[in-house]
This record gives C-alpha cells, structure tokens and sequence, in this order.
C-alpha cells in the first residue's frame, strides 16, 4: 500500500562498461515505436530478474498520456531523454556487447506544454480502456482546478490514514497527547504489511510520533492500528465516511472471511456492524495466502476526492507528511507532502504541493475497477503528467 518515489522499470541488473559502438539510442526509439517489446532485446541474465511485461505497460502508459515517439537524445554515457510527442522521459539503458539490454530505467516524465484539463484526458483514456471508474481532482488554494467524479465514494485503501493523523494532530493540538509519549506495543495491534512493525516484538517501546511517520511514510498497517487504538475508533470517524471505520487487521480478517463474517458485515447497518466484528477481535490475523482477491470496496475505506484534498491539506504540514514525497519531484516544488493508497482492485495517490511562490496544489486520482488488478502503470504516468502540467505556463 505505497508507492515509490521514482517511476522505474523492475529491470534493473548492472553490468560492465559498454563498447563506444553500443546504439542505445537506436535501442530505445525501438522499445517505444513498436507494439509490442520482444524479450530478445533482454540479456539472458537481465531476463531471468526481470518481467518484460512491465516494460510493456510503462512504455504504454507513457505513450498513451504523452503521445507517440519522436526522438532520444543522449544526456551522459548511459543516460538519455526520450521525446514523446507531449512531453519527455529521462532514461537509463546499459547494452552488453551483443547489443543487448542490461540495465533499464524510466525516471519521472515531464509533460511538455500540458494543461491541467488535457492531463486530465490522460485519466478519461485509462478509463475507458481499463474499466471502472476514476476519479480525479486538482485544487489551486482550495479552488477547484480540473475536476473528474470529483464527489464519487471511492476505496482509496491506505489514503484514508490521513484521517487518523488528523485526529492524532488534533489530539496533540488539544493538548491530550505528545508526539514524544512512548507506548508499548500490543499483540492487539499487530496486522499484516505493509509496513514493518508486524514484526517487532511485543512491549517493544515506540513514540507516537514514530507510529504517525511509519503509518504515512510506508503505511505500516500495525502502526496504523495502534493510533486508531490509541486515539478511539470514534474519533476518526468523524474525518472518514464511513461507520464505523475499520482497522486494517479487521479488514484483513474480513477479507479471509474469518468466523464466517463478511456476509454478515455486508448486510449489518451501519450500527449493527460492531457487533459483528466483535467476533472479530480475538480471532488470530490471516495469512496472506487466506485473503479473496477480488476487489470489495463495501469493506474498504471510502473516500471523495474532495475530501481527501481537504484532508490532504489539514495535514500538509505534519512532520509525518513530509518524509515520503511520492511520485512529485522535490526539486519541483517547496513542499511535498503525500499519502497514496492501494487495495484489491483500487487504487489512490494523494499529493499536496506548495510551488515557490506558496500556492498550494492538491492533486488526488483514485481508480477502482471490477478486476482484482489494474493498470498502475498506466495510472502513475497520468498522475505524473498532471503534476508536470502545473509546473507549465501560469495557469488563470
């Protein structure tokens, strides 16, 4: 339930120092001109690590938001720009002496000349070839920009911990509670990852502010669990819409269908649902082999566009917020601040920028879809370009 801070290629194997004859160039105006990629453009050795399937859906994706190829100039030894025809991609490529692929790796495109609303064209094509619905939102000091389904409920899965960093802000503003009060972790707590706590032994001694940086920077599901614990599950559903508001454990234990419960939640009111995970609470976590796949957006976490750029916003400034920038380019931009999401079948990126003259963007998409998996490949580009158009000409 995270993402990386850079857009690459899981093909990544490093190799010796190419011969002066290598064409990279002629290389990649053939990854990005043809239909399809054919794996005899791989090293065997890069084959074996690598899918070239994800080659296929980044070249896609960067097509399908930026246009067709129209050049590659080399930058450095290994290091190139490719030119699409709305915008550019830097890369890196490293061929063997046979002339084959070693080393590949797409970094953050910028949409050249892109405006907000054709950006958002990015997202109406993903769609309609993929299925489902998106919902997209870009607000210019809270004025609405360009706007998809912007009022849509939609799973945003991880996204909606910035909620549960609100009323922790609240909780430390009120004057209740520290960043700095320690607390020992409770076998309770404990869910399945992301994250890394699920792994750390019982009583071990953490701050409330470290479970906020884990929850947003690498959406720790356990440290997630402990502030909602923590903080009362009534008090974070008054920034969510739902209720009640599930911990990841009880979603994960829904998803496994433990005791039999998911049928049960589905139909329980909204008031009756306690009752039903409460043959939850002392059930042992699933594995991960035990969860359905398939997308169920009823138990998940739902959220509005414009809720989450609300949220996104009150919680901007929150030392949680600033460690993981996301996809944005800090060189870009003040600051970054970002929590994106991800769930069967759903998907979210969440991004609060200030620009160098202190106007402060919200960008948010979330896509969900009937398929337990979607394109985000296809997805991040889009959420790329978007971000790469406010950084064109000033914007009425």
């Amino acid at each position: 339930m995270s993402m990386a801070r850079l857009l690459g290629v899981a093909v990544a194997l490093f190799a010796c120092v190419l011969p002066a004859y290598a064409a990279e160039e002629d290389v990649l105006e053939t990854i990005f001109v043809s239909d399809t990629v054919e794996r005899t453009l791989f090293s065997p050795a890069l084959l074996n690590r690598a899918n070239v399937e994800e080659v296929v859906a980044i070249v896609r994706g960067l097509k399908g938001t930026l246009g067709g190829f129209r050049g590659v100039q080399r930058e450095g030894p290994n290091t190139f720009t490719v030119f699409l025809e709305r915008g550019r991609v830097p890369a890196e490529i490293q061929l063997d002496d046979a002339g084959l692929i070693t080393f590949l790796f797409f970094r953050q495109p910028t949409a050249a000349g892109l405006t907000p609303q054709e950006a958002l064209g990015g997202f109406v094509r993903l769609e309609r070839s993929g299925g489902g619905q998106i919902s997209v939102l870009v607000t210019r000091d809270d004025v609405d920009q360009v706007a998809l389904a912007p009022d849509a409920p939609l799973d945003v899965g991880s996204s909606f911990k910035m909620a549960v960093l609100k009323t922790l802000a609240q909780a430390v503003d009120g004057g209740d509670i520290s960043l700095a009060d320690v607390v020992q972790l409770e076998p309770e707590w404990r869910s399945l990852p992301s994250g890394v706590m699920q792994a750390w032994p019982e009583g071990t001694s953490v701050t409330l502010g470290t479970l906020a940086i884990l929850m947003i920077s690498i959406s720790d599901n356990t440290a997630t669990d402990a502030l909602i614990s923590i903080l009362g599950r009534d008090t974070v559903e008054k920034h969510v819409m739902q209720t009640p508001v599930l911990t990841t454990a009880e979603f994960f234990k829904l998803k496994a269908d433990v005791n039999n419960t998911r049928a049960r939640y589905r139909a329980a009111a909204d008031e009756d649902r306690p009752d039903v995970l409460a043959d939850l609470a002392g059930s042992p976590l699933p594995t991960v082999s035990d969860l359905d796949d398939s997308p169920s957006p009823e138990i998940g976490w739902v959220m509005t566009a414009r809720a989450l750029c609300t949220l996104a916003g009150e919680v901007a400034d929150q030392p949680a917020m600033q460690v993981n920038p996301g996809v944005a380019n800090p060189d870009d931009w003040r600051q970054i601040a970002y929590k994106g999401g991800s769930n069967f079948g759903a998907y979210n990126m969440t991004t609060h920028l200030v620009d160098d003259v202190g106007t402060r963007w919200c960008v948010t998409a979330t896509w969900n879809t009937e398929h337990a998996t979607l394109d985000q490949a296809a997805f991040t580009n889009a959420y790329l370009a978007m971000i790469g158009s406010l950084r064109q000409a000033d914007i009425p």
